[in-house]
């Protein structure tokens, strides 16, 4: 086996201010280096779960004992690769493996408590997440259940013989590069994953930006939350244009997020491109003896993540630019389906659209998220009519909703529904549109042979209870139904 110094010498053949080591090194030895290994702000935050350290502690427990007892001739075991980036002469960052070392020091707290690297303060890695923290806490608690007492016995020995190949370079560029790499085969992470790194290595050289966006993205990513996010809102509303049409995949959302954003001179002077939230007037007045009178709007100059003035469609720019956007719009569906700032739009959405396939949902609430990044609350709850008008007609027509539905909606039709949002100038244009494309005779469908409970019949008792209607109302009335419910508000 060959061991590389972790405090890295100069070597032949390589440029002394560019260089790469690439070696094996047991555990043990990885862990008694006498440097500072730190984990950057924009690492993910530590999630593995049972599962992985139940694995972990199979392979342990078949690969170094046999019928109970230790077996000292027990080959090596390869845990996989470690990056390393090396900040300074004493300093190190770990850019992949962070999963893997945590839960190693874990185990050995668990098995060694008061003798333990972690005790004797040898490693001290700081996590900005408090997700790690709860899977930290989480994990120890499980291991302290789970260890055997043969591994704790020989945990020692065991970690002389967990062996990782050690990718060590001076160059952050290069770093994520392998780690690009790496994670292009096998097991990856997530897009979000990709995009959070990609954005914050924009920003290196301004540790407090990093902090601040990574603490953030974090905070938004609850859940994986910003997965959905990226997937279902933000691509879509930006890739689904004209009739050529096709679902998200990892490739293409980082393509459009983090290969397709621009890099500015300046990263602290983000572009703006026409938007509501940066409109300079709305109105104008025309008087014959002054003429025309310019109607300011109210300027925000201290403004909320949901007012940003971003376009949904327009050009990102890399690292403050990308994060600014996305706090924009996980701020904009917070407030439309979490938040439910406004009440007759919610209304709509939990009587009526809920009751309706996941598909079509999903779909409201990307239509719903162009709409208010296009005229805000302006009419929010009418565009809810009128959108359930359209996907209900699918409902009741269709037995089965499928994943094209939603591509059938916007690509059979004279135009695209995200476009004409996009390009409308008032909301009445939207709605016009809306009723153009809606078919009112699959509004009478026989549902008789449907079950009592049936989606289709639930969707048709919500419409009778959200209008007020008589049980033998016929829904083929439904678009006379919204004028009436309009003209009451």
């Amino acid at each position: 086996m060959v061991k590389i110094d972790v405090k890295s010498q100069k070597q032949e053949n390589i440029d002394e201010e560019l260089f790469l080591t690439v070696g094996t090194l047991s555990t043990s030895d990885f862990f008694e280096t006498d440097v500072s290994v730190k984990l950057p702000d924009y690492q993910r935050p530590y999630v593995w779960n049972e599962e992985k350290l139940k694995h972990l502690l199979k392979d342990v427990k078949d690969h170094f004992f046999y019928n109970g007892d230790y077996n000292e001739n027990a080959q090596h075991y390869y845990l996989g690769c470690l990056l390393l980036y090396q900040k300074s002469e004493e300093e190190f960052e770990i850019i992949d493996g962070q999963q893997r070392i945590t839960s190693l020091l874990i185990l050995d707290y668990t098995c060694n408590e008061s003798k333990s690297y972690l005790a004797q303060n040898k490693w001290n890695l700081e996590y900005s997440s408090m997700l790690s923290a709860a899977v930290i806490k989480h994990n120890f608690k499980y291991l302290s259940e789970n260890v055997s007492l043969e591994v704790k016995g020989k945990l020692k020995e065991i970690f002389s013989k967990l062996v990782f190949t050690v990718i060590k370079t001076n160059s952050e560029d290069e770093a994520f590069t392998f780690f690009d790499n790496q994670n292009s085969r096998g097991v990856s992470l997530s897009a979000v994953d990709f995009l959070k790194s990609y954005h914050l290595r924009e920003l290196k050289g301004n540790e407090d930006l990093q902090r601040r966006f990574a603490k953030q993205w974090d905070s938004n990513n609850k859940g994986q939350f910003l997965t959905e996010l990226f997937d279902f809102i933000l691509w879509r509303s930006r890739s689904w244009k004209g009739k050529s049409l096709s679902f998200e995949n990892k490739d293409a959302i980082l393509k459009d997020f983090q290969k397709k954003t621009i890099k500015e001179q300046n990263n602290d002077i983000i572009r703006l491109y026409p938007n509501v939230c940066n409109t300079l007037a709305s109105q104008l007045t025309y008087d014959s003896q002054l003429g025309v009178c310019i109607r300011p709007s109210i300027l925000n100059l201290q403004s909320t993540a949901s007012q940003y003035p971003f376009s949904i469609r327009q050009p990102i720019q890399k690292g403050v630019g990308f994060f600014l956007y996305t706090e924009k719009y996980f701020a904009v569906y917070n407030q439309l389906f979490v938040d439910k700032k406004n009440e007759a739009f919610i209304k709509v959405y939990n009587k009526l659209i809920t009751q309706n396939s996941y598909y079509l949902k999903m779909f409201f609430k990307l239509a719903s998220v162009v709409y208010y990044d296009k005229f805000k609350d302006q009419k929010l709850q009418e565009f809810a009519l009128w959108m359930d008008y359209l996907l209900g007609s699918y409902r009741i027509y269709q037995r089965t909703i499928v994943t094209q539905t939603v591509i059938k909606i916007l690509r059979d039709n004279a135009q695209n529904l995200l476009d004409v949002i996009e390009m409308s100038y008032r909301s009445e244009d939207v709605f016009e549109f809306l009723r153009s494309i809606t078919d009112k005779n699959h509004y009478n469908a026989d549902l008789t042979s449907d079950p009592v409970y049936g989606v289709r019949n639930n969707y048709k008792n919500a419409n009778l209870s959200f209008y007020k209607k008589e049980e033998n109302s016929e829904l083929i009335a439904k678009k006379k139904w919204i004028y009436e419910y309009i003209g009451k508000k």
